[in-house]
Order: C-alpha cells, then structure tokens, then sequence
C-alpha cells in the first residue's frame, strides 16, 4: 500500500512538473511574440528620419558592452521600471548611467533630446539634468550625487521602424517611442527643485498659465474647479515600477469642471494649459497629439486644490481622453512634481503591457526588477 502511495505521489508531482513547464513555456513565447509583433517599417519621414539619424549617432558612439547594457527589446519590463527618486551611489536603476558615458557620448545622447523635444521642453530637461542636480548635490553629498541619470533604449532604429527610449533619473523620467510616422512621450515626469535656477522658474508657465485659467473662472466654475482633500499626484511615479500601467481614469470622470462649461476664452486658457505640457515634444509631433486632445475638449475636466494665489501651493489636475496632467506643489514652493499621461491607452505606445495577454502581465507584475532606494529627496 505504501509502495501504492508512493508511486501516486510520484506521477502527480511529475505532472505538476510538466504542467508548470508548458506554462513557463508559454509565457516566454508570448513575450518573444510581444517583443516583435506590431513592429512597424522604417519611416522615411523627414521628421523621423532625423530622430533616428540622431539615435543612431548615440549608439554609434557606445563601445558594445554599453549597448548591450542599454539595450532592451520592445515591451520589456524596463520599460515600467522607473521613478522620480535619486540613484543613490551604488543604484542600479537599469541602463547605462550619464556618469558611465564620455563627454562626447553624452554630448550626442543630449542632440537625441533636442531632436525629440521643442526648445521648451529642451530648456526644461537641461535645466533639470545639469542645474537643479549641483543644488541637491550641495544639500547631501555623502548620499547625492549628480549625473546619476539613466538610459535605457529599446528596439532597434537600425532594423526597425518601431524603438524608443527612457531617461530615467531624479525629477525626470521621460518614456519616448517611435513608431512608424508617430511618436510619443508618455508617461513624462517632470519636477524640480529648487523651482528657480539661475533666474529661470523651470515649470513657470505651468504654473502661470494655471492660475490665468483659475482667475478667468467666474464663482459658480470655481465652486465646481476648486475641490478638497490631499494635495499629491494621483497617477505619479512609484518607487521602482510603474503602478499605473493599467490604471482605470473612470472615476475621474465628473470630478471638476468641464469644459463644455467653459466660455470660448476660459477653453483658450484651457488649451494653453495643456499646450504646455504637449509641446514639450517637438512641433509636428505635438500637433498630432493636440489635434487629438482638441477632438474630445468638451469632455476636459479641469481641477483645483490647494491655495488660491501664487504664493500658496497648490494642486491640478486636467483630464482629457487623450491626456492626463497633473501638477503639484510638494513640501513647498520650491518643490513641484508633473506628470503626462495618455488615457486613451498610449502609455509606453502598443507594446506596453496593458495590450498583451494577462499571462505576460502578471509575469512581469510578480518578477522583481530590482530595489530602488528609497532617497532622502523625492
């Protein structure tokens, strides 16, 4: 009988074995066709063509090792991995690190960027990167340290028409993609602190085309913008990856003013509002992405919270089908936090992991990427 028992257990663990197997088996297929599926040709536009020149001027200046440090296929889990958090000395936050690249290498990662982005969106990302960085240095040096700047790409420009890449570092992480004839930027966190460097307020005309809306607001608008509770990002960073990767915006609907309530000049303001956070990307891409935003502006919500002149903090949030923006004040004035997300499902662009099966989801929802420190800064 014992002999019997054994041999039972001994085919049903088997079993479980094989069947654990097939399992693994299958996941990794999906990931091998989600890492290639939907790829596009190469573009010949103009426009793309430039990106992919300057792109392929980066990568042309990497020895291999660091290419192949950097280099992730499309829809990988690197992707989601990314925080607005400081590295701290010994941090691993994937990719190949600003301090790791030559003057000249990262000289033409910087020409990437300011083929990308317009020269607003430029202005910000060199602020951040090289300015505000020495002012945090100079509060902790034993724990900060500048250039500690990641960059991760994805796919390959030289093959394929569909790639992209991430900065990811402190007060910044930029999600970029090409694919074919288009080209996306989001999700994009953008902070700062200090608030002013070398005289220049870095987010300024986020907060000054704000409060020229909220002051264009007669009572009864103000009474439905201005809301209470917390001040905090709703769908910001999280401390190592991306919690809102399949978030549900549903029940932000309602919630604030809308625009359809709006006067022709108060959506004007609106739409300056959230011009400044879309032409961070370059002109004929941001076109594309306002044209969108401006099909569906009747149903923008615009919300308030906090003080109510500009020397209090404050919080807003603007919810468009086809973008999130948020802005917030965090332990003073002189600390801002932003985030731009895409709604409608453009988040990291068609190979992002809310469009596989829900097996490669949870593949990658359970695997743990590495820890990230939780800084003294944030």
């Amino acid at each position: 009988m014992l002999r019997k028992i054994l041999l039972i257990f001994i085919v049903m663990l088997m079993a479980c074995i094989i069947a654990l197997t097939i399992t693994m088996l299958d996941a990794q297929t999906v990931e091998t066709e989600n890492a290639t599926e939907g790829i596009a040709e190469i573009s010949t536009k103009p426009s793309i063509v430039a990106l992919t020149s300057a792109m392929k001027n980066f990568r042309a200046s990497l020895d291999s090792e660091l290419l192949a440090d950097a280099s992730f296929p499309l829809g990988h889990k690197e992707s989601y991995s990314w925080t607005n958090t400081p590295a701290g000395r010994n941090d691993d936050r994937g990719g190949i690190s600003f301090d790791a690249l030559s003057i000249d290498q990262l000289t033409r990662f910087y020409e990437v960027l300011s083929v990308f982005l317009s020269d607003d969106g430029y202005t910000k990302v060199s602020l951040i990167t090289k300015e505000t960085e020495a002012h945090i240095s100079n509060i902790s040096r034993s724990f900060w340290t500048s250039n500690r700047y990641y960059i991760a790409l994805f796919g390959n420009p030289e093959t394929d028409g569909s790639w992209g890449f991430q900065l990811d570092g402190h007060h910044l992480a930029l999600n970029f993609l090409v694919h074919g004839d288009a080209v996306f930027i989001v999700p994009a966190f953008i902070g700062t602190r200090p608030a002013t460097v070398n005289g220049t307020e870095v987010l300024g005309n986020e907060k000054g085309n704000a409060f020229v809306l909220l002051n264009s607001l007669d009572e009864k608008q103000r009474t439905k913008a201005i809301q209470t509770g917390r001040r905090g990002l709703q769908v910001g960073p999280g401390r190592s990856t991306d919690p809102f990767l399949n978030h549900d915006y549903s029940k932000f609907v309602g919630v604030g003013l809308k625009a359809s309530e709006m006067n022709a000049t108060q959506k004007e303001h609106l739409r300056n509002l959230i011009k400044t956070y879309v032409y961070n990307l370059e002109t004929e891409f941001a076109d594309i992405w306002m044209a969108d935003i401006d099909a569906r502006l009747e149903d923008t919500y615009f919300v308030w919270i906090g003080g109510t002149t500009l020397n209090e903090p404050i919080y807003y949030r603007v919810f468009n089908p086809a973008v999130w923006i948020e802005f917030n004040n965090e332990s003073s004035l002189d600390h801002i936090h932003t985030i731009t997300r895409a709604p409608n499902g453009n988040d990291y662009g068609i190979f992002a992991l809310n469009r596989v099966s829900k097996t490669l989801r949870e593949h990658y929802a359970s695997t743990d990427h590495h820890n990230v420190i939780d800084g003294l800064f944030d």
